[in-house]
C-alpha cells in the first residue's frame, strides 16, 4: 500500500497563470523531505492556467470545474486529498524554504490543534495581520469607526505584533494559508460552499472550535502574500454580503439585521471620507477577511462603498465570476481572496 502523504497542498485558481506557477514553484521548494501531494482546483480559467500548470508540473493533479467560489473550489480538492494534513494555499503567495517541514513538525507535537496558520507578510516585509477575533456587532462597529487603529483591541483584526511572534489562540484565521489536520477535517466537514467568497474560513474555523479543536497561529517562517482584495469595487460588496451571510447562519436574522446597520454606517462614513471630503483611501483596510496591500484609486473605493451600501439596504447580491478575465498583480487572481 502506498504510504499516506504528510501533506496535501490545495490551490484554487481562476486565471492568474503566472502568479499560480510562481506559487507552486515556491511551495515545492518549501516541502523539503516531506511527502506531499499537489492538487489544483481550477475554477473556469480562460487564460490557459490549468494547461500551463500541467505542462510545468506533471505531478500536480489539476481538477477542472466552473467558478462556483473559493469554498467550492477548495472542497473539490479536499474530497480527494489524502495527506495527514491539508494545506489551503492562495495562488498569490510565496512560501519560505523549510516552512512546511517546520509546520508539520509543530503540528505533530500538538495533536489538539485542528487548524492553524503562520506569519504572513506583505511583499515589502511588513506584517500582514491574519489573526481575527470572533465577529460581533460591537467589533464591526469599532472597525467601522476606525477604533482598531487607535489601539490593540476593539475590532475584529488582531494588530498586536506580539501576537504574531508567539503561538496565539485565534477565533479564526485568514484563509490565504490554512493548514488543517485531516482527522479534524473529517470530524468537522468541508467548507460551506454557500459562501462564494469571504467568511468561508471564518465559518470553518468557528466550526473547528465548536467541535473541540484548537485554532492556532503558529510563529513559523513567514509567507509573502501578494494580496489586493479591494482593488475592485465588487470585492467590497462581496465582503459585506459574506459577513451578513455568516451572521445570519450563526446568530440569526435579528443579529444580521443589527450588523446590517453597523456595516451600513461603515460604508457611509467611508463614502463621506473618500467621496465628499476627498480623503485618500488608506493602503490597508482592517476589519475583514482581506487587507488590501495597495492604495486603491479613490473613485474605485467610492464605487465600492456605494455597492456596500446597496448590499446593506437594498438586498443587492454581488455577482462575482460572471465575466472571468485576467486579473492584474494587485487583484485577487482566483475565485478566492
Amino acid at each position: 500500500m502506498k504510504p499516506r502523504p504528510d501533506l496535501s497542498v490545495v490551490i484554487v485558481t481562476h486565471n492568474g497563470r503566472d502568479l499560480a506557477l510562481a506559487t507552486i514553484a515556491s511551495a515545492k521548494a518549501a516541502t523539503g523531505d516531506l511527502e506531499a501531494e499537489w492538487l489544483v482546483s481550477d475554477a473556469g480559467s480562460q487564460d490557459g492556467t490549468p494547461e500551463a500548470i500541467e505542462a510545468a508540473h506533471p505531478d500536480v493533479l489539476v481538477l477542472r470545474g466552473p467558478n462556483r467560489g473559493f469554498a467550492a473550489g477548495n472542497n473539490a480538492a479536499l474530497r480527494v486529498a489524502s495527506g495527514r494534513y491539508v494545506l489551503l494555499l492562495n495562488p498569490d503567495t510565496e512560501v519560505a524554504r523549510g516552512t512546511f517541514e517546520e509546520l508539520v513538525r509543530a503540528l505533530d507535537e500538538r495533536p489538539d490543534v485542528g487548524i492553524a496558520s503562520v506569519v504572513q507578510q506583505w511583499p515589502d516585509g511588513r506584517l500582514q495581520p491574519s489573526i481575527r477575533h470572533v465577529p460581533t456587532v460591537r467589533r464591526q462597529l469599532a472597525d467601522a469607526l476606525g477604533l482598531h487603529r487607535l489601539g490593540r483591541k476593539g475590532g475584529e483584526v488582531v494588530t498586536d505584533p506580539e501576537a504574531y511572534a508567539r503561538e496565539t489562540a485565534a477565533d479564526w484565521l485568514v484563509g490565504a494559508f490554512l493548514i488543517a489536520r485531516h482527522e479534524a477535517m473529517d470530524d468537522v466537514g468541508l467548507m460551506d460552499d454557500r459562501f462564494f467568497l469571504y467568511s468561508e474560513e471564518k465559518d470553518w474555523c468557528v466550526r473547528f472550535k465548536a467541535a473541540g479543536w484548537d485554532v492556532r497561529h503558529l510563529p513559523v517562517m513567514a509567507i509573502t502574500h501578494h494580496a489586493g482584495g479591494f482593488a475592485r469595487p465588487m470585492m467590497v460588496a462581496q465582503l459585506t454580503y459574506a459577513k451578513l451571510q455568516y451572521f445570519e447562519k450563526h446568530h440569526g436574522r435579528a443579529a444580521a439585521g443589527a450588523l446590517r446597520l453597523s456595516l451600513g454606517l461603515h460604508h457611509a462614513l467611508r463614502l463621506l471620507a473618500f467621496g465628499v471630503l476627498r480623503r485618500q483611501p488608506p493602503a490597508e483596510v482592517g476589519g475583514g477577511e482581506q487587507l488590501a496591500g495597495v492604495r486603491p484609486d479613490p473613485r474605485t473605493r467610492v464605487e465600492g462603498e456605494r455597492l456596500g451600501l446597496r448590499v446593506c439596504f437594498t438586498g443587492y447580491v454581488p455577482q462575482l465570476g460572471a465575466t472571468p478575465r485576467e486579473p492584474s498583480a494587485t487583484e485577487p487572481a482566483v475565485a478566492g481572496r
